[in-house]
C-alpha cells in the first residue's frame, strides 16, 4: 500500500466518522432544534448541547417578552459533579490491578501506585477526571489519549558568582540530561567599587568545552581555586539543559478533536478507525518530538476551522472568537502546522492481516507510519446505549424540561409585568401618547377632558404565578425520576421531614444516589483502560527505576521486572457500601465483630492493621503509617524485638478465673476419693479389730499350750498381717494392728 493509498482511505473514515462534520447521516431542522425534536449529526447534537448547559437562547423568544432561560442541565450537572469527583478523588487510586497469585501481592500493589503516582502527580490526574467527567455527562462520551513522550526539553538558565566547585557540581548534577555552556564570564570578587563585571562570552571557560557533561567535568575539569589572599575567581554562566528522558504522557480530548468509526462498544481497542484532529502544533514542537527539520519545513500552515461548532459553542467572550494569526513569516519556527493522528487497523504489508498503525498526518503528507500495540485513546461514557459507541448524556434527558421550565418562567415574568403595566385603551386625540407610554413611578398623563372620557384600562387575567408555581414542581420531579436530583435528595427542608420518618427519607436519598453511584461506575469503566494504557507504556518504555513518595517513605519501582501483560484490573470508586457517614458506621460495626472474633485467637495483628488502614482511608487520611505502624514493617519488627510481649491482664485474670475453675473441680474429686477410701479404711480396721480380738480369745484358751506352738502362731499371724496392710495408705490402721500384735506377744 502507498502513502497515496493510505490517505484516501483514511479519507474514505474521516467522512464516515462520528462527529464528523461531513457526516453522511441526515440533517433535519437547524441547530436549535431540542434534543428529542429532530435526527442531527453529532457534531450538532453536541453544538446543542452546549448551548443548553451555558442557558443561551432557545431559537423560540418573542420580541417585548421574557427571554429568561433556567440552565436546568447545568445545575444537574454541577450537583452531580461533586460527588463524583469525591468518589473518585476519596479512592485516591482510581484503578487497582489485582494480584495473580500468592506471591503477586506486592508487585500488583507497587503496579499500582507507580501507574496511581504516573497519572495522578506527573500528569495532573485531578483536571483530567474532572473534564472526563464533564464531558461524559454533557457530551454523551469523553476521551482520554496516553501516549509516550520522548521528544527533547531544552532550558536555558544563567547562574552569577559561582565558584569552581560550584561549576563542577553544578555540571554534574543530573546524569540524564546534556549540559551545554553558551556563554560565561570570570572576574575577581574582590572589584574596585562601582566597577561592573565584564561582558559575556561566547562559549565556555579557558579550558572548559562546551558540550555534554562528561567532557566539561571529567575531560576538562576547571581549574584548581587559588590559594592564599589572592582575590577569588567566580564565573557567571548561561547553560542550556536538554532533557531527553521520555515519559507518559495523559490528557483528557476535546470530543469534537476525537472521531471514531462507529461500532457497537464504547472502548475503542476493537474499532477500525479512530482519529484525533485535527489539531495544530508549531514546527518548533514538530523538530522538538524529532521529526525532520527539512520535512518539517515545506509543511504548509493550517488555515482557521471556521466551521468547528462545537469549539465555537464552548467560547464564552468574544476574545475566544479572535481569528487573527499573530506569527508570520518572519517566525516560522511558531507557524502552526494542521495535525491528524490516525490510528487504523489496515494491511499495509500485504500480508493479508490487519495490522494496527499509528499514521501522523501534517497537512497531506504522512510524517510516521508505524505499527503500535494498543490504540492510545480511552472512552468512557456516564450512561451506555446497548451496542453503541455513542452514550447518553445529559442533555438527552434534561433538554425538554429545560425548554418547559424556561417556558413556564417566562410566562410567570411576563405575568407579572402585565400586572404591573396593564394594558391601557386611549383617545390618541386627547391623550398625551408620550406620557402614557413612559412608565415611571409618580408619572403623570396628560389628558385633554374628563379622565374616564380619555383612557379605559383594560380587564387583565389574574395572576398566573400562583397557577405556575404547582406546574413547575410537577417538571421538578420529572427531573427527580430521572437523574436522581431533586429538592428532596439535595436538602430537604423540616416541613416535609414532619410528614415522613427519618428512614423512609434517607430510604428515598438512597435510592437517588444509586443514580449518582451507577454514573461512577460507568465512568470508572473509562478511566480503568487509560491506567491499563499507563501500565503497559511504562513495561515498554520505562527503561530504569522511578523514585516517587509513597506515604511518606520513598519506594524504588522498576517498570522493567513487571510482566508483560496483567488480565486482572479493577475500578476502584468506593461504591458499595453507601456514603461516607454509612460507610462509617459499617466500619464500627465490623470492628466490634473483629473484637469478638479476636477473643478466639482469630484477630491478628495484620487483620487488625488491615481494618485501621481502611478507617483511616474513611477519613481522609493519606498515610496510615503515621498513627500505627504495619506489622510488617521493618520498624514493627524493631519495636516488639525492643519491647516483648507483656502479659495481657485481662488474659490472666481469664486464665487465672479458668485456673481456679479446674483446681476446685479436682479438689472435690479429690476430696470425694478420699471420703470413699477412708470409709472402707475404716470398714476394713473395724473387721481386722474384731479378728484381732477373737485372736486374743483364742490365745487366752490356748494358755495352756505350748509356748513353742505359740510363738509359732504369733509369727504366722504377724506375717498375715503384714502382708494384708502392706502399702496401706491409711497407716493407722496397720499401726493399730501391729501393736495389738506385740501386745499378744508379750503375753505369750
Amino acid at each position: 500500500m502507498t502513502d497515496a493509498d493510505l490517505l484516501e482511505l483514511i479519507a474514505r473514515y474521516e467522512k464516515a466518522a462520528l462527529g464528523s462534520p461531513l457526516a453522511a447521516g441526515a440533517t433535519v431542522g437547524d441547530v436549535t432544534t431540542g434534543a428529542h425534536g429532530a435526527v442531527t449529526t453529532l457534531q450538532i447534537d453536541r453544538f446543542n448541547a452546549l448551548n443548553t448547559y451555558f442557558g443561551r437562547p432557545l431559537g423560540n423568544e418573542i420580541a417585548d417578552s421574557s427571554k429568561v432561560v433556567l440552565p436546568e442541565m447545568r445545575d444537574t450537572i454541577e450537583w452531580i459533579k461533586p460527588q463524583l469527583m469525591r468518589i473518585f478523588a476519596a479512592a485516591k487510586t482510581p484503578c487497582v490491578f489485582d494480584p495473580e497469585g500468592q506471591d503477586d501481592l506486592k508487585q500488583a500493589q507497587l503496579e499500582t501506585e507507580a501507574v496511581n503516582h504516573v497519572f495522578m502527580v506527573q500528569n495532573g490526574g485531578f483536571w483530567i477526571i474532572y473534564d472526563f467527567i464533564t464531558d461524559a455527562m454533557m457530551l454523551r462520551n469523553a476521551y482520554t489519549k496516553v501516549w509516550w513522550d520522548s521528544s527533547e526539553r531544552k532550558v536555558t538558565e544563567t547562574y552569577t558568582g559561582l565558584t569552581h566547585d560550584e561549576v563542577a557540581q553544578l555540571l554534574g548534577e543530573d546524569a540524564d540530561e546534556n549540559i551545554e555552556i553558551l556563554a560565561h564570564r570570570e572576574y575577581p570578587v574582590q572589584m574596585p567599587p562601582g566597577a561592573l563585571p565584564p561582558a559575556f562570552e561566547d562559549g565556555a571557560p579557558q579550558g572548559v568545552q562546551p558540550g555534554p557533561v562528561q567532557q566539561v567535568v571529567q575531560q576538562q575539569p576547571l581549574a584548581p581555586a587559588p590559594q592564599g589572599p589572592s582575590p577569588l575567581t567566580v564565573f557567571d554562566l548561561k547553560i542550556r539543559r536538554v532533557t531527553e528522558k521520555g515519559r507518559v504522557r495523559v490528557e483528557c480530548l476535546s470530543p469534537e478533536e476525537v472521531l471514531p468509526a462507529n461500532g457497537p462498544s464504547v472502548s475503542l481497542d476493537q474499532i477500525p478507525f479512530v482519529e484525533h484532529g485535527p489539531t495544530t502544533k508549531t514546527r518548533s514542537e514538530l523538530i522538538a518530538e524529532g521529526y525532520d527539520p527539512k520535512v518539517v519545513a515545506r509543511l504548509v500552515p493550517g488555515e482557521p476551522n471556521w466551521m468547528n461548532l462545537d469549539g465555537l459553542a464552548r467560547d464564552q467572550v468574544t476574545d475566544e472568537y479572535n481569528t487573527e494569526q499573530p506569527e508570520s513569516d518572519a517566525d516560522k519556527a511558531m507557524q502552526k502546522i494542521e495535525i491528524r493522528d490516525v490510528t487504523i487497523r489496515v494491511d499495509w504489508d500485504g500480508d493479508g492481516i490487519a495490522e494496527l498503525r499509528q499514521v501522523l498526518i501534517a497537512g497531506e503528507e504522512i510524517l510516521s507510519n508505524e505499527e503500535i500495540e494498543d490504540v492510545p485513546i480511552a472512552s468512557g461514557v456516564s450512561k451506555r446505549m446497548p451496542h453503541r459507541h455513542v452514550g447518553i448524556s445529559m442533555y438527552d434527558e434534561l433538554a425538554d424540561i429545560q425548554a418547559i421550565k424556561s417556558q413556564l418562567a417566562r410566562e410567570a415574568l411576563n405575568s407579572l409585568r402585565l400586572a404591573n403595566n396593564p394594558r391601557v385603551a386611549a383617545d390618541y386625540k386627547r391623550v398625551n401618547l408620550a406620557d402614557l407610554m413612559t412608565t415611571r413611578a409618580g408619572g403623570v398623563v396628560r389628558v385633554n377632558g374628563p379622565v374616564a372620557d380619555s383612557l379605559q384600562p383594560f380587564q387583565m387575567p389574574a395572576n398566573l404565578v400562583d397557577q405556575i408555581g404547582p406546574m413547575m414542581q410537577v417538571v421538578d420531579k420529572w427531573r427527580e425520576y430521572r437523574t436522581g436530583v431533586g429538592e428532596s435528595t439535595m436538602m430537604p427542608d423540616a416541613d416535609s421531614l414532619q410528614n415522613v420518618t427519618a428512614a423512609g427519607q434517607l430510604a428515598g436519598m438512597a435510592a437517588a444516589g444509586l443514580k449518582i453511584e451507577l454514573i461512577a461506575r460507568c465512568l470508572a469503566e473509562g478511566l480503568k483502560d487509560t491506567f491499563v494504557k499507563i501500565r503497559n507504556l511504562l513495561v515498554r518504555h520505562q527503561d530504569q527505576p522511578m523514585q516517587f513518595r509513597l506515604r511518606g517513605k520513598f519506594v524504588q519501582v522498576d517498570p522493567t521486572t513487571w510482566r508483560s501483560s496483567r488480565s486482572g484490573v479493577s475500578p476502584n470508586v468506593g461504591l458499595g457500601s453507601g456514603n461516607r457517614p454509612e460507610a462509617r458506621q459499617n466500619l464500627l460495626f465490623l470492628g466490634n465483630a473483629m473484637k469478638e472474633m479476636g477473643s478466639f485467637g482469630l484477630v491478628g495483628p495484620k487483620q487488625a492493621y488491615a481494618w485501621f488502614q481502611r478507617v483511616a482511608m474513611t477519613l481522609g487520611e493519606e498515610q496510615p503509617e503515621q498513627f500505627a505502624m504495619d506489622p510488617e514493617s521493618p520498624e514493627y519488627q524493631q519495636w516488639v524485638a525492643a519491647h516483648p510481649p507483656q502479659p495481657n491482664p485481662a488474659a490472666i485474670q481469664a486464665q487465672s478465673r479458668v485456673q481456679a475453675a479446674q483446681i476446685t473441680a479436682q479438689s472435690k474429686v479429690q476430696t470425694a476419693q478420699l471420703t470413699e477410701q477412708g470409709a472402707a479404711a475404716r470398714a476394713q480396721a473395724e473387721i481386722g479389730h474384731a479378728a484381732i480380738q477373737n485372736h486374743e480369745d483364742r490365745m487366752v484358751d490356748m494358755a495352756n499350750i505350748d509356748s513353742v506352738v505359740a510363738q509359732s502362731l504369733l509369727k504366722i499371724l504377724s506375717g498375715i498381717v503384714a502382708k494384708q496392710y502392706q502399702g496401706d495408705p491409711n497407716a493407722n490402721a496397720g499401726q493399730v494392728l501391729r501393736q495389738d500384735l506385740a501386745s499378744l506377744e508379750g503375753r505369750a
